[in-house]
């Protein structure tokens, strides 16, 4: 063995601990063991690239030959060292830089031990406490073997308990079953234990919105309250004006307004449409009507004037009547005054003809203005009173139908005339 080197010489690191060559056999023994199951000493049999028997006992055999190899110094034995550092390294702000006599006297179990130590594993407290208790040969020593009666002492209090648990457990349950399911029963219990303090904090937050429930329920019954008696009081003004037959002429008055006020609109409507209208015919509605009747009685007899031949366009020929030449004939008349319908119907009539009648409004679309293009021979369409749209839809519809049409310059009953006159000069030719 190496014991009592490394402490300021080449040996030793140079910081005052000891090295793992320099505990005695039984610490080594104590610590590989407490720190290395099956598994992590073949990993380091496996990175020192030893070999091991596959032997039942193979556990023991890498353990005493791990042991042995860190009882001198050397490469595998500086190795083991790094693993152990770095498996401990988790507990040195606790252990590590605790006294190895305040270490001792919690391993022996000593009343105002410190309690930091209390959750530190065993085979970190006996690395801390052997590694830092330099402080002279025989103070090394003397730590080690206060570590070895503590932990000797556990061993046999552990074996007891073993063999305790292995007798009154079932079915030849192993003890390390045991041990693992306890240990997941405190890991529950930790798990329920947050689980509960949760529940209590979200019971404390429905105490509280409880409590300000109970506050706004009680605003909402005074507010109520208040209400009621507002209730109270109207009701009586209520009665006071006549009770509920109030309310019902009331809403009677309110609904004889509105059919006033819908009244008063349509005849705004009307007045406009009227004043428009008698802007343009009020200069010639009551001559134009009488004219009309006079020369439609004239005409309606014979047109002796508008004779038609091969050589003169403008002339009908001798003896031939207008009215036999377009009996039959279906005229359409787009437009005009509305209210001058009745003598543009008789106008048409003293001419043989079969009359039809369309205001000009297009509020049906083009679909009208085609129907009675096809339903009709001939199209007359005044462009003083009428829409821009139903002129260019007539133009457009008896184009398509080849269907003679004739934009008149003014909504007169002379201006109809004519052109019913120029229509049956077109047809006689």
């Amino acid at each position: 063995m190496a014991e009592g080197k490394g402490r300021g010489n080449g040996n030793g690191n140079g910081n005052g601990r000891r090295r793992i060559w320099e505990f005695q056999s039984f610490t080594i023994c104590r610590l590989l063991g407490l720190s290395l199951n099956e598994k992590g000493l073949m990993r380091i049999f496996k990175d020192l690239k030893l070999k091991h028997g596959n032997l039942l006992s193979a556990e023991f055999e890498m353990h005493q030959e791990l042991v042995q190899i860190c009882q001198t110094q050397n490469q595998h034995a500086k190795r083991v060292e790094k693993i152990l550092e770095k498996q401990f390294a988790p507990y040195k702000k606790r252990a590590g830089i605790s006294d190895p006599e305040k270490i001792c006297e919690f391993l022996e179990g000593k009343e105002g031990a410190e309690s930091i130590l209390k959750d530190v594993p065993l085979s970190a407290l006996i690395w801390f406490a052997a590694r830092n208790g330099n402080r002279g040969e025989n103070k090394g020593k003397a730590i080690e073997k206060r570590i070895f009666t503590a932990v000797h002492m556990k061993e046999h209090q552990a074996l007891r308990f073993c063999d305790d648990l292995s007798r009154k457990l079932p079915g030849g349950k192993a003890a390390e079953d045991v041990v693992d399911e306890l240990r997941t029963a405190l890991e529950s219990n930790e798990r329920l234990l947050r689980n509960c303090k949760r529940l209590d904090q979200k019971k404390e937050e429905l105490i509280s919105e409880r409590e300000a429930i109970k506050a706004d329920k009680i605003q909402l019954v005074q507010e109520l309250e208040a209400q009621k008696r507002l209730n109270e009081r109207l009701r009586k003004k209520i009665e006071e004006l006549g009770g509920e037959a109030a309310f019902e002429q009331i809403e009677a008055m309110k609904a004889e307004m509105e059919l006033l006020r819908e009244e008063i609109k349509r005849l705004n409507k009307e007045n406009t449409e009227l004043i428009k209208m008698s802007a343009t015919a009020a200069s010639n509605f009551n001559f134009t009507r009488r004219k009309g009747m006079k020369m439609a009685e004239a005409t309606g007899d014979n047109l002796a004037a508008s004779a038609c031949n091969c050589n003169d366009n403008s002339e009908l020929g001798k003896g031939m009547k207008i009215g036999p030449l377009l009996k039959g004939v279906r005229v359409a008349y787009v437009g005009g005054v509305e209210s001058l319908e009745s003598c543009y119907k008789e106008m048409a009539e003293s001419f043989g003809c079969l009359f039809c009648y369309h205001c000009g409004h297009c509020e049906r679309g083009k679909r009208a203005i085609e129907s009675l293009v096809e339903k009709n021979d001939v199209i007359f369409c005044p462009v003083d009173i009428n829409s821009h749209n139903a002129c260019r839809m007539i133009k457009e519809a008896c184009k398509q139908r080849s269907k003679p049409y004739y934009f008149l310059r003014s909504s007169g009953l002379s201006a109809l005339k004519k052109g019913l006159v120029n229509f049956a000069s077109q047809v006689c030719i």
